[in-house]
């Protein structure tokens, strides 16, 4: 059966990765962009038919092109490597958000939801307060704060990810409300 693969990068989380991460992937192949990692990947599935990808610049458009017009399936050496890194990433504290924006659209409080995770994650990430800090005090002077979230659960109803917004808003809250 012919498969279409749609968003292989995650919105491109896969792309912007820690780098130790990177480091292992550059190592075993210096030259490929990060984001190629995972082309490659499903690309180098049976019965791929079509890999959708969203590019948000000229820049990542080249790539994408550079990476499948001389197409390189993944050696085994190379999935050795994505194996580690996959195991790697997920013991990462990030949340898989994608910033789709689907769950602000209808948020009653106009929470703008991705980007409070987004400083989320790099509180997490890094352990470092005042740069997520200075990036929530700038959002909430033009959307909702994480606190002013009422748990309706609409965000909840249309994240692709299943991801717990309710709770991960009062954490959040807890972090950057102060």
């Amino acid at each position: 059966m012919p498969i279409i693969i749609m968003e292989p990068v995650k919105g491109g989380m896969l792309a912007n990765t820690i780098p130790e991460l990177e480091a292992m992937m550059r190592k075993q192949q210096p030259n490929r962009s990060i984001a190629s990692w995972a082309f490659r990947f499903v690309g180098s599935l049976d019965n791929v038919m079509t890999i959708l990808s969203g590019m948000s610049n000229e820049e990542q458009m080249k790539d994408n092109l550079e990476t499948f017009i001389n197409f390189e399936p993944l050696n085994d050496k190379d999935k050795e490597v994505l194996d580690e890194v996959t195991k790697a990433m997920a013991k990462l504290p990030n949340i898989q958000c994608t910033s789709c924006r689907y769950c602000c659209d209808g948020c009653p409080v106009n929470i703008s939801i991705p980007d409070v995770i987004s400083a989320l994650n790099t509180l997490r990430m890094y352990g470092e307060q005042t740069r997520p800090q200075f990036f929530y005090n700038n959002l909430v002077e033009r959307s909702g704060k994480a606190g002013d979230c009422i748990s309706c659960g609409q965000c909840e109803a249309v994240c692709p990810q299943h991801l717990p917004i309710i709770d991960i808003m009062k954490e959040a809250s807890e972090r950057f409300d102060k």
